[in-house]
């Protein structure tokens, strides 16, 4: 009779296939999983300069904008003008101010700065700081566009970045015949402290290079190692890589990144050894977990097997229940001691579950709106500044009646559009947007003629606010604007018993055949990485409320333009109050 292997030997040997094939299959994918990792760290690595070096130019960009600001600000043209302009102005109040301005403007960045007026005319100066002068060298050639690198001893006793702007820009190339040179600077100890930063939290070393000024390096910068890297690195200067150079140091994983605000390089190298000796340490400690693992599998395997049955199967009976949607599933039984905390760890998971899935419900309907609002908020228009202009350039030549206009309506755009309280409101006062937004853009414009042809047993309806008024404007910035001439838009509303449309059509510039095909097909993507355009946020807010039978369809107008139909499935009526009031 031969006898069958009991439950303990299956146990073991099962246990021990299960371990030298997992060894087998780990000895063959170490290899491969170490180039692949490495690869990820390459990517990593470039993403982290990425984002460093993005922090840099927003920091010099910053100072950039703040400079520009400052040259268009009026009391700087006064100051420029004082001589002209002394019988109208305090010269001395104004040279304060201008000083005020000048301090704030430098204490209003986290980098240390300096700004410097200068009169090549008159010769006369003023700074951010009483003990700064203007360097005169500036004035023998034309000024460079851009930041400029000043090396240490040039013009100050520490190497920084200067940006030069003449008044009027015409003048840039002949700057002694400018009427106001300005000039800030910033030292290389905020990119210093910046990167100082950055290696707090990194392996390696960060550095800028530049193929005529050199390198400038943070305060712990092995300067040695770091021109072996440029050495070996230059062939790939200017573009954004992420390689392993073999030096005769060891390994280092360098990464890459030019900056677009000055045109250097920011460089960071991490020795790879340093970078992979957690996974080689992972290795030892895989097997040697490897090995525990199968003298505690044989030890409690012996133990275990005789008393496992019947509390595993109860166990497995009330988790296919659980699979079965009964979550008020518990188990009551009293077995070994080992098993009854397991039954009440499951009694207790049991409970949770069953309360986060109320939970999830419950935030499912919650995450829905706020999904909903998030699409609004991504279409919200971003034209005040241009209306702010036209109101200023307005007063400024007497238009009163445009300027009364313009208010009035920019004033009802606004206090419409601001009003998150309510998701929904009615086809009515969406036209009055309309209305209020097609005047402005004709204030502005002044050739764009509308019709709205709306029957009046749809002017109550329900829609999601801001639904329509993104269509019309895309109609005048990608349609009307591309095309000469006077331009027109039609807007109508008409139902049928599944459904109603509302129609925008123009005789803007229009698209191809083929080009709309691809718009329709964007549009019908389910997720967008970018967070999803403007019609394209339309068509998921549309199908939202109105389920998937709803949505935009494209197509040309014989006038030109195009046709955009919003097609809105009937359902049970949506109450919600208006949002206007």
């Amino acid at each position: 009779m031969v006898r069958r292997a009991n439950l303990f030997v299956k146990m073991v040997a099962i246990l021990f296939s299960l371990i030298l094939v997992t060894l087998l299959f780990y000895g063959l994918s170490y290899r491969k999983d170490i180039s692949v990792i490495t690869d990820q760290i390459k990517t990593t690595d470039l993403n982290h300069l990425e984002f460093l070096t993005q922090q840099m130019d927003n920091n010099i960009n910053q100072l950039a904008g703040s400079m520009y600001a400052l040259q268009r600000d009026p009391t700087i043209r006064d100051y420029e003008q004082i001589q002209q302009l002394g019988h109208l102005i305090d010269p001395a109040q104004t040279v304060m101010t201008v000083l005020e301005k000048l301090s704030l403007q430098t204490s209003s960045s986290t980098w240390e700065n300096r700004i410097v007026l200068y009169k090549p005319l008159s010769g006369e100066t003023l700074g951010s700081d009483s003990s700064l002068s203007f360097d005169a060298s500036v004035l023998e050639k034309p000024l460079q566009p851009g930041w400029e690198y000043i090396p240490e001893g040039k013009s100050s006793n520490e190497a920084g970045f200067r940006l030069l702007l003449s008044d009027p820009v015409e003048d840039k190339g002949n700057p002694r015949q400018a009427e106001l040179l300005m000039s800030m600077y910033f030292p290389v100890s905020n990119i210093e402290r910046m990167f100082d930063t950055y290696q707090s939290q990194n392996k390696g070393d960060t550095f800028l290079y530049h193929p005529a000024y050199g390198v400038i390096l943070s305060r712990h910068t092995d300067r040695e190692l770091a021109r072996q890297i440029i050495t070996a690195a230059e062939p790939l200067a200017g573009h954004e890589t992420s390689d392993i150079f073999n030096l005769k140091e060891g390994s280092f994983l360098v990464s890459s990144v030019p900056s677009s605000a000055v045109t250097w390089q920011v460089i960071h190298y991490s020795p790879l050894k340093q970078i992979l000796q957690p996974i080689q340490s992972s290795r030892y400690t895989f097997l040697t977990g490897s090995v525990i693992l199968l003298v505690m599998s044989l030890l409690f395997s012996l133990q275990l097997y005789r008393q496992v049955q019947r509390p595993v199967s109860l166990l497995l009976r009330s988790l296919n229940r659980m699979k079965e949607g009964r979550w008020s599933t518990r188990i009551h039984a009293r077995t070994n001691p080992e098993f009854t905390m397991l039954n009440e760890e499951f009694n207790e998971m049991a409970e949770k579950i069953q309360a986060l899935i109320e939970q999830v419900y419950l935030e499912q309907l919650q995450a829905k709106d706020a999904h909903l609002k998030q699409l609004q908020s991504q279409i919200n228009p971003h034209f005040l500044y241009n209306c702010l202009f036209f109101i200023k350039s307005k007063a400024v030549v007497g238009d009163t009646a445009s300027v009364e206009a313009m208010a009035l309506n920019l004033g009802e755009y606004y206090r419409y559009i601001t009003r998150v309280d309510h998701s929904l409101t009615t086809l009515e006062d969406e036209l009055k947007l309309l209305e209020n937004y097609l005047e402005i853009q004709n204030l502005r414009k002044q050739r764009i003629c509308y019709t709205m042809e709306i029957a009046g047993e749809l002017l109550g309806m329900q829609i999601p606010r801001l639904l329509i008024q993104p269509l019309v404007e895309n109609s005048i910035i990608h349609g009307i604007e591309k095309k000469i001439g006077q331009g027109f838009i039609r807007i109508t509303a008409s139902q049928t018993p599944s459904a109603v449309t509302v129609t925008l059509e123009d005789n803007g510039a229009g698209m191809t055949g083929e080009a709309i095909a691809a718009l329709q097909a964007r549009l019908s993507e389910q997720t967008r990485e970018d967070g999803g355009c403007g019609l394209w946020n339309i068509q998921q807010r549309l199908k939202y409320h109105y389920g998937n039978s709803s949505g935009l369809l494209i197509s040309p107008s014989p006038e030109g333009g195009l046709i955009i139909t919003l097609c809105m499935e009937k359902k049970e009526e949506h109450h919600a109050p208006n949002s206007t009031g």
